[in-house]
């Protein structure tokens, strides 16, 4: 149904809301989602703030008309778009929802940021939505919603029911606060057909000012104060947002810079709103520090800057300019904006603060150069003291020597675009130092002394890019540079280093233009040529990034371009640092980014293409998410971020990363383990620009990690304090297999069991379990425990150490209204990264509450979990592994896998939770080779292990290697090797085979019933076996194959095997045999008794 147009009128904002009331009085069925457009697109914030504010104070009387149907009016002002998460939350708080609810957001919040969701695209809470819902479900309410998104907003997506009720409505524009979207039609004939947000709403309202209708002059001065008082009143609601108080910001403020803004958009003075817009209003005078001395003018210009969209479109600038030029106490004649066409004979006013000048527009130089000549007669009236204070010049000519602004003594910005020398058609070498100490001579160049912000483009006079122009201008705050080639960075060179005195600067941006000359550049005046070369300095071989380290208060540096820079070296950035931009739409040669120690560096944007780049270095910074998703890095190598305590995420490119060295450090604090000393300006250390993979001319090679292992020794060096950022390296991927340790920071003792598990009687089951094989007496251990295999290595492996930080937090909480503190451990499900599963030749895992499972607890089915690499497994005092210890595909995921293949040592030990190894449903088969070569399996002290390693009869070769079994004190354990065959098919089939299998031991396992489930097991090159504490054991294995053996006996004499057997008495008589026909009879084995009998055995306390 096509949207409905309503046309109201009013006077002024108290009559406007006083029709939309009327309006929502009588409003018929069907008009649920209305929007409200406001007069040409201003005052509607104000009018839907005023309507909010009427239906509320008139609730508490009786409910009659609108505000008795209504019923509860939520009103929400988000004219300043986050996400859709924070517009759900600004209605949880209208509606006052439970403590525990509104806890949700910081909770999700914290988990995208480990999930590296960025900010705008949060999207709203499933439990929130329907608490919400829950909360409206039974009665009326009106929603006024300021939305600055930009684009329509669906509120039942946040959970507010708005659905074709009477009772339930949504009151709502998109304009406020001067927030004219440039892409939505401005609505100037009330038009909705070409109105987006109005088009999916069932109404839309335009207003229409009274003297619309009249007739004659007044009419137009009528619309004019009309529309006045309207952007006055968004001006009221600006200045509050900004957080500012009077007088330091006033509507009236925010009025005259919003004229400044629009009176400069229709001329094309190619002006850059997006950095310089505040510091327009600021070097002006318009904006100015705070009167108590608490704001600096630069903090007030920004807040503003955020409160308003700056994107006007002319028609916009146009119509804000009609109706604010009457205004008297906008002193209009202080901005002055000429062109070239009507610059003759023209004077600079001496009223004028900021002045623009250009050449005329390119429509009309078709053909032509652009570039006019600036006559100095401007400027020659103006004195020492004059107001001018910014300066804006695009496309002209004058001298560098001499130029006509000389005077201009309280100069705050100069903004030089694409700016020539005029006399550079016949300067030689000498008149090019006479050009610069003349300018220097005349008054100690004190246009230059007072400048705040400066920026250069397209405009060859590098002199003001010297070390002693730089350190004349001892108040400058920013400079932008933007150019041809090098130039810039060369020059910026001889102004760095050691000795400079940049000591005022917190911007440095600077743009390089690939292209060898620029468009216009064909006249006698250009800079390219013999002549260019001339001012320019020479290029150096490597470039390099200057050294701004003694730039102390250096805030934000931004590179576009740059396409020749090969390397930014390690201490060649001050600590100051906080934003880092560099950016190339082409190929750049950079090898080698450094930002090691700069402790306050928060924000790094790298976009394009970086395809030299092998080693990122950020350690000892502030990051809290790497973005590298828009960075084409396909030959990345090493990336360091060792002591980033603030690190959550790292977001990869869209294709895989393989890197030959990582090391990640989020335990140790930014100062106290990778920081740099303050005040150091010189470079200490210059990293290579070789690409080798050798980690010893990297730029970090010389820091160490924690327990002295250094990073030259591991080429992944993982330490986290918490396990959630595993989440950002699961896509990680590494050419070489891996030697992996994992291990927490501190070892995992008694207290921290019994904190864990929480109950006493389990707090003493395993504290009295995670105990270290050492303490056991040296007689039994050197009787029942045979030693773990040594791990294999090889030269071409990859060493990886993870170390996760188990750290213990006191939390207040808040119960019943009483506030105590519960002293619980951090904990969290940890997933490993895929690296982990992927490339692991040696895994070695010990000392971790953090970790459940292995990998990890995310989607199997989307992860690779045959571990078709690993060789050797250890897994030790880990109090928190439960269930099944390695993760499975889920049941869906049927294909034949051949997992673990290539392992061939398995050590567990101390796994207090633990209740299966493997474990998967019969539905998934495992294939032929899975456990091919699995040779040594060990178990000890895992209390609730129910079995270790099902052999389903997909799996014909598992285990046909294995030599030695050793289960000790696993007092839950039933079975060892289960079968998904029931009991009597597994009668039926041959007995299972352990061709290898050489060494028996099962010590205090009072539950085990059988080994390898209702098969007979085969196992003919047995030799010795060790049973103790195992009295629901009824089986041995086979040792004598009756079917190989009828097949010999015409040869040779067979003789049937005897194995040694260690055991109890009363347990070897009550062993069930199968007879010698099948091969199980007492005769095959020789059974040696313990000096105890069960009989004798105590059997309760002898105290009384």
């Amino acid at each position: 149904m096509p949207t409905e147009r309503i046309i109201l009128k009013a006077d002024n904002i108290d009559g406007a809301a006083e029709q939309i009331i009327r309006f929502l009085e009588d409003s018929d069925e069907g008009r649920d989602v209305i929007y409200f457009h406001g007069c040409y697109g201003f005052g509607a914030s104000a009018i839907l703030k005023t309507v909010a504010e009427r239906l509320r104070s008139s609730s508490g009387s009786a409910n009659t008309g609108a505000t008795g149907r209504l019923g509860k009016i939520i009103h929400i002002d988000f004219s300043r778009w986050q996400s859709k998460r924070v517009l759900q939350k600004a209605i949880g708080e209208e509606l006052e929802l439970p403590r525990q609810v509104m806890a949700l957001f910081d909770k999700n919040d914290e988990e995208d940021d480990f999930d590296g969701v960025e900010q705008s695209a949060r999207g709203v809470i499933p439990y929130v939505k329907a608490a919400i819902m829950k909360e409206l479900s039974d009665c009326s309410f009106l929603v006024v919603l300021h939305n600055g998104s930009g684009s329509y907003i669906d509120l039942w997506e946040a959970g507010v029911p708005v659905i074709g009720q009477l009772s339930r409505r949504v009151l709502w524009t998109s304009r406020g606060r001067f927030w004219h979207h440039a892409k939505d039609w401005h609505g100037e004939e009330f038009a909705p057909a070409e109105l987006e947000s109005a088009r999916l709403s069932d109404v839309s309202i335009f207003l229409a000012p009274s003297p619309l209708f009249r007739s004659g002059r007044v009419k137009f001065l009528q619309i004019v104060t009309f529309l006045r008082n309207f952007m006055y009143a968004e001006a009221e609601e600006v200045a509050m947002y900004t957080g500012v108080p009077e007088p330091d910001m006033t509507p009236k403020i925010v009025m005259e810079c919003i004229f400044y803004r629009a009176l400069l958009s229709g001329n094309d003075h190619n002006i850059n709103w997006e950095f310089h817009v505040s510091n327009y209003w600021v070097c002006d005078g318009i904006i100015q520090d705070a009167t108590d001395g608490g704001r600096s003018a630069w903090e007030i210009g920004n807040a503003l800057k955020r409160n308003v969209n700056w994107d006007l479109c002319n028609r916009c600038a146009e119509g804000i300019c009609k109706v604010l030029s009457g205004e008297q106490w906008i002193r209009t004649n202080r901005w002055v904006s000429v062109t070239s066409e009507n610059s003759s004979k023209f004077q600079v006013p001496c009223q004028a603060t900021s002045f623009f000048w250009t050449a005329a527009t390119p429509s009309s130089t078709i053909g032509q150069n652009r570039t006019r000549v600036l006559e100095d007669s401007m400027f020659e009236h103006l004195d020492r003291c004059s107001s001018l204070r910014v300066i804006h010049l695009s496309y002209c000519n004058f001298s560098f020597s001499s130029p006509p602004f000389l005077s201009c003594n309280n100069l705050r910005f100069l903004m030089l675009d694409h700016c020539k020398d005029q006399d550079a058609q016949d300067r030689g070498e000498e008149k090019k130092y006479h050009h610069r100490s003349n300018c220097s001579q005349q008054d100690g160049g004190a246009c230059f002394r007072s400048l705040w912000v400066l920026e250069l483009s397209y405009t060859d006079w590098y002199w003001l890019l010297s070390k002693d122009t730089l350190d004349l201008m001892v108040d400058l705050r920013e400079l932008h540079v933007k150019g041809f080639g090098n130039r810039s960075i060369n020059h910026l060179h001889r102004c760095s280093g050691a000795g400079s005195n940049s000591s005022r600067l917190i911007k440095l941006r600077m743009v390089v233009d690939g292209s060898n000359k620029a468009p216009g550049n064909d006249d006698d005046h250009g800079t390219s040529g013999d002549r260019n070369e001339q001012v320019s300095p020479p290029v150096v071989a490597a470039l390099s990034f200057p050294d701004l380290s003694s730039w102390h208060i250096l805030k934000t540096v931004v590179l576009d371009g740059c396409g020749d820079l090969e390397q930014i070296a390690y201490n060649s950035m001050p600590l100051s640092l906080e934003s880092f931009t560099l950016i190339s739409n082409v190929d750049t040669k950079i090898k080698i980014i450094s930002f090691r120690g700069c402790a306050k560096l928060k924000g790094l944007l790298l976009r394009g293409m970086f395809y030299c780049l092998v080693e990122l270095d950020i350690s000892g910074t502030s990051i809290k998410t790497l973005d590298l998703s828009a960075t084409n890095a396909i030959y990345l190598k090493r990336l360091f971020l060792l002591g980033c305590g603030e690190l959550r995420a790292i977001q990869w490119p869209a294709r895989d990363v393989s890197l030959e060295v990582l090391c990640i450090d989020t335990t140790t604090t930014t100062h106290a383990a990778w920081g740099r000393e303050e005040g150091k300006s010189n470079k200490q250390q210059e990293a290579t620009a070789s690409d080798s993979p050798s980690r010893r001319g990297s730029s970090s090679a010389i820091m160490c990690g924690k327990e002295g292992r250094t990073l030259i020794d591991s080429d992944l060096y993982i330490s986290i304090r918490d396990p959630r950022v595993f989440r950002s390296l699961t896509p990680l991927r590494h050419t070489k297999g891996l030697q992996v340790e994992i291990s927490s920071t501190t070892t995992v003792n008694k207290q921290q069991v019994a904190d864990v598990n929480g109950s006493s009687s389990l707090q003493a089951d395993c504290a009295s379990i995670i105990m270290d094989v050492s303490e056991m007496s040296v007689p039994m251990r050197s009787m029942w425990l045979w030693h773990c295999p040594p791990a294999p290595t090889d030269s071409h492996w990859a060493k990886c150490y993870i170390n996760i930080q188990d750290d213990e937090t006191r939390t207040g909480l808040l119960l019943k209204g009483t506030a105590t503190t519960t002293r619980q451990l951090t904990r969290a499900a940890t997933t490993l990264p895929d690296l982990v599963s992927n490339g692991a030749r040696t895994l070695h895992l010990h000392d971790s509450l953090s970790i459940t499972c292995v990998p990890g607890p995310a989607p199997a089915a989307e992860r690779n979990l045959d571990w078709d690499r690993l060789q050797w497994c250890r897994l030790e005092r880990c109090p928190n592994l439960e269930g099944v210890v390695f993760a499975t595909r889920p049941e869906k995921y049927r294909r034949i896998a051949a997992l673990f293949r290539d392992l061939q040592t398995f050590w567990a030990s101390q796994l207090p939770k633990a209740r299966y190894i493997w474990d998967w449903s019969p539905l998934f088969h495992h294939g032929y080779f899975s456990f091919e070569h699995l040779a040594f399996l060990h178990l000890d002290y895992c209390p609730r292990l129910v079995h270790v390693l099902p052999l389903y009869t997909s799996n014909t070769h598992g285990c046909r290697s294995l030599e030695t079994l050793e289960i000790v004190c696993c007092g839950d354990l039933r079975e060892v090797f289960p079968s998904n065959s029931s009991e009597s098919q597994q009668r039926e089939h041959q007995p299972r085979k352990f061709p290898r299998l050489k060494r028996i031991h099962l010590y205090e396992l009072p539950k085990l019933q059988r080994i390898c489930g209702h098969y007979r097991m085969l196992a003919p090159n047995l030799e010795t076996m060790r049973i103790r504490g195992c009295w629901s054991l009824r089986h041995l294995p086979v040792v004598h194959d009756e079917a190989e053996s009828s097949e010999k006996e015409s040869s040779e004499d067979i003789t049937p095997p005897t194995v040694d057997l260690n055991c109890e008495k009363e347990w070897w008589e009550r062993l069930e045999w199968d007879g010698k026909k099948a091969g199980h009879h007492p005769s095959h084995y020789k059974p040696t008794y313990s000096a105890y009998n069960k009989k004798n055995l105590l059997r309760a306390s002898v105290l009384r």
